[in-house]
């Protein structure tokens, strides 16, 4: 039985890997277009400038512009760039993995993430908001494994590479407030999930983007974000309350509930502490549902969810639904990267 479990456990680290290997082949061997081809351009263009032109003018993303440029001296190819950010990018989230789960489970992680788009999406096209993420998931476990100095950190230098990052702050320090031993344990996620339904609630009728007016004026320092708060229309984006997307948001309280009477069930001190961050994560995107390209504020959550999900399945001790969720995710993979990843990730050799 022991030689059985084990080869067992070799299969799935052997499948794990080897999807996740398959996933980056492709991200690095892929087509130079959109968001890729627009950083190809801005690397192209460091190569020829020495390091006081690059620091002198580099915006709010100047430590992933001394990144482009300390790449740029090797060469102009785009794999300069491509092949180094997707490594860091994938070592650091096996790194963060291996910090909450033994070698079986962080390979069940990397097979949902490589089944997944919502990170591989973004090391593959929106790659500063790929070392962000990166950044913060280090941070967010930082934080759990009460590393408080590492995770200040990685949240420090996270909106170096990706302003955007610095969305997430007032619903980390939520996250951080309500799980104060001040307060009793078993309402921490009642006020987490209240505070979704409200934001929801004023996504559904418009009165978010009234609430957000404020912060269109803050954002306004930099050009490139002002296509958040023109007219969707203009841009050919379905924006406002997206129902679809609100479902999406919700799946990991649904694996909870469906989890919570199985094995040894859901504690709160760790199932607890990552659903309640999720919820207020997920807050950010029924706040700008009305921005065109709203998924990238939902993405700050979604990307989040298989690493929940494998923190919930550890959290039960149980076997049987590890092998349901990575026969679901193996199912929904077909249908998610034709959908959403697909397009992105034409090989181009």
């Amino acid at each position: 039985m022991r030689l059985e479990q084990r080869d067992a456990r070799m299969f799935v680290r052997i499948a794990g890997w080897g999807a996740m290997g398959v996933v980056l082949l492709a991200v690095i061997f892929r087509e130079i277009r959109g968001d890729t081809f627009r950083y190809q351009l801005a690397f192209r263009s460091l190569s020829l400038k020495n390091f006081s032109e690059v620091w002198a003018g580099t915006d709010n993303n100047w430590l992933f512009e001394l990144l482009m440029w300390c790449l740029s001296q090797f060469g102009t190819d785009p794999l300069w760039f491509i092949m180094p950010i997707t490594m860091f990018c994938i070592v650091m989230l096996r790194y963060s993995l291996r910090k909450l789960f033994g070698p079986t489970d962080t390979a069940i992680a990397i097979f949902l993430y490589s089944a997944y788009p919502f990170f591989i999406f973004y090391v593959g096209s929106g790659i500063k908001q790929a070392l962000a993420m990166a950044l913060l998931m280090h941070g967010y476990v930082c934080l759990f494994r009460k590393q408080r100095i590492i995770a200040i950190l990685c949240f420090a230098l996270a909106p170096l590479f990706h302003t955007g990052a610095v969305l997430v702050y007032p619903f980390l320090l939520l996250h951080y407030a309500f799980w104060r031993q001040a307060f009793r344990r078993g309402y921490v996620l009642v006020m987490s999930t209240t505070l979704l339904v409200v934001c929801t609630l004023l996504s559904v009728t418009g009165a978010n983007q009234t609430m957000m007016a404020p912060v269109q004026e803050f954002a306004s320092f930099a050009d490139n974000y002002a296509i958040y708060f023109t007219d969707a229309k203009n841009v050919g984006y379905t924006a406002g309350f997206r129902l679809d997307f609100t479902l999406f948001s919700i799946l990991p309280f649904a694996a909870a509930w469906w989890m919570r009477g199985i094995g040894k069930g859901l504690s709160f001190e760790t199932s607890g502490w990552w659903l309640n961050l999720y919820a207020l994560l997920a807050c950010l995107y029924q706040l700008f549902a009305f921005a065109p390209f709203a998924d990238r504020f939902a993405s700050f959550g979604w990307y989040l969810i298989p690493t929940i999900l494998v923190i919930m399945l550890s959290d039960t001790g149980a076997i049987t639904p590890r092998k349901t969720i990575i026969a679901i995710f193996s199912l929904m993979n077909i249908a998610m990267l034709q959908f959403y990843t697909g397009p992105s990730l034409n090989i181009s050799f």
